[in-house]
């Protein structure tokens, strides 16, 4: 006598099957799927690498800030030298 839960379980068993089964025969397909992973994969670098370049330039932005700021205030305290 087969439960709910041993039917679904064979059904899931012969989902898998079929699916190695399909992903054999797929050839050309598999590729396919590789090429739109690949994109996929390029898209999303380029959108991170956009983002990386954002926060370096504000980095660098504040790092020039801070800089300028750091020799503003040794020119007051060594009477207009910069050390």
């Amino acid at each position: 006598m087969n439960t709910k839960f041993d039917l679904e379980q064979e059904d899931l068993k012969e989902s898998y099957k079929q699916s190695l089964k399909n992903k054999a025969e797929r050839g050309p397909n598999d590729l396919e799927e590789r090429i739109e992973y690949l994109t996929n994969q390029n898209e999303l670098l380029k959108k991170k690498l956009k983002q990386m370049i954002e926060k370096y330039k504000v980095m660098e932005d504040e790092f020039d800030r801070l800089l300028e700021e750091n020799n503003n205030l040794r020119i007051v305290r060594n009477k207009g030298k910069v050390l």
